[in-house]
């Protein structure tokens, strides 16, 4: 633009420089003599005094005018360069702006309504980049140290939760387990705000809402083995003590020996007695 402006300055100042009163010249006089026009022509020149001061005249008002409109273009440009600098700095502001939104938001995952039958829903987190994932699950212990407690005991173990899995862009950043109202901390016996998972390692990137599904039903399947040698607490709210819950556990009864279980975390058990419904806590359990 500067640029621009300095040869286009240039040109103009150029062209008015080229007025010279010298350079005009008269080509002759003509006359009306009644019904006649005589045109008389140049046969010789002479030096005239009085010419050459009202040329004199003439070349200072010229100047002064000159003077006055390259004044005038200087101040237009001025006002040009001003206000092309303005409307740049705006751009690049607004430019800056935008950048830096495009880079704290995260553009809506393809989250259906599939995905919202197997329980999945997603917020906008907190910090730049962040998404946090909500999957409806529940929390059903079913083994101590890979023994297993008394099924008909087990169900009565069973409550709704929520997985919570936070991201930052493609980065997996937390695991957690969450009441189904207020989002607090779901209490259990490995719950240390946030939760402990032991061994267990999720993964720490995903591409598709499935993979945060997959790692939510994982957590779900790691929380049904309790780590005797791990406890956080040993008296949840609204679950039996740990004491209690030892008392449950199926013996084997031809050798007398507590039968161990290995559980499968790559794979999706079918749970039975899942229900919708809220469940009903009570006291008794920490009687």
């Amino acid at each position: 633009m500067d640029k621009k402006c300095e040869d286009g300055k240039h040109y103009m100042f150029g062209k008015l420089d080229s007025v010279d009163i010298d350079n005009i010249k008269t080509e002759g006089v003509s006359m009306r003599i009644g019904d006649k026009i005589v045109k008389l022509t140049v046969a010789s020149e002479s030096k005239i005094t009085e010419i050459d001061e009202i040329k004199d005249e003439y070349r200072k008002k010229i100047n002064e005018q000159q003077k006055t409109i390259k004044q005038k273009i200087n101040e237009k440009i001025t006002e040009l360069r001003d206000y092309h600098n303005s409307l740049k700095n705006t751009l690049s502001q607004k430019e800056m702006e935008i950048k830096k939104l495009m880079k704290d938001n995260v553009p809506m995952p393809e989250v259906n309504f599939n995905h919202a039958q197997k329980g999945l829903s997603v917020v906008k987190g907190n910090h730049s980049g962040e998404l946090i994932w909500l999957v409806q699950g529940i929390f059903w212990p079913k083994y101590i140290d890979f023994v297993q407690i008394e099924p008909s005991y087990s169900k009565r173990l069973l409550s709704n939760m929520i997985y919570m899995i936070n991201t930052n862009h493609k980065k997996v950043t937390g695991v957690s387990t969450r009441q189904t109202i207020g989002m607090s901390y779901f209490e259990h016996y490995h719950q240390s705000s946030p939760d402990c998972w032991g061994k267990w390692k999720f993964n720490t990137s995903w591409n598709k809402p499935d993979d945060i599904i997959k790692i939510a039903r994982e957590a779900e399947a790691v929380l049904e083995n309790i780590n005797s040698g791990s406890l956080a607490d040993n008296s949840p709210r609204g679950l039996p003590r740990f004491a209690t819950l030892k008392k449950h556990l199926v013996k084997d009864k031809d050798d007398k020996r507590i039968r161990e279980r290995k559980l499968n975390l790559s794979q999706t058990m079918e749970r039975t007695g899942v229900t919708t419904e809220p469940r009903q806590e009570s006291n008794m359990w920490t009687i």
